[in-house]
């Protein structure tokens, strides 16, 4: 039996992640509870170089805290990340992320996320 539930809770954890929800668009940039919506719909396109592209994410906080969120959310996942500012560049394999923190006309907090190949 002790040896049953160490495999369980592994079991578990795979599931969760696997049903984790990530942003279209974006490899493996997942879904965070700090984003509320995402505005519209991501632009994303191929080029020679690889994909680029980009997104509007509606805030539950501040830019700064999503960044931070988000930072350690993607160390996880091979991402390499600076720390957040008003901007927070991120960085793996070919890839490289963007995301910059902005506030709308509305007031409502925004972070203005992009995904292009690293030059």
């Amino acid at each position: 039996m002790r040896l049953l539930l160490p495999i369980m809770i592994l079991l578990l954890a795979s599931t969760a992640r696997a049903e984790e929800s990530f942003i279209d668009g974006f490899p493996d940039v997942p879904m965070l509870s700090v984003i509320r919506a995402i505005e519209g719909e991501p632009v994303v396109f191929d080029t020679p170089g690889g994909t680029v592209a980009q997104a509007t994410l509606l805030l539950e906080g501040t830019p700064a805290r999503a960044m931070e969120t988000y930072r350690e959310s993607l160390t996880g996942l091979g991402w390499t990340c600076d720390s957040p500012t008003t901007a927070m560049h991120c960085w793996r394999e070919e890839n490289r992320l963007t995301f910059t923190g902005v506030t709308g006309e509305d007031g409502t907090a925004r972070l203005m996320l992009r995904l292009e190949p690293q030059s």
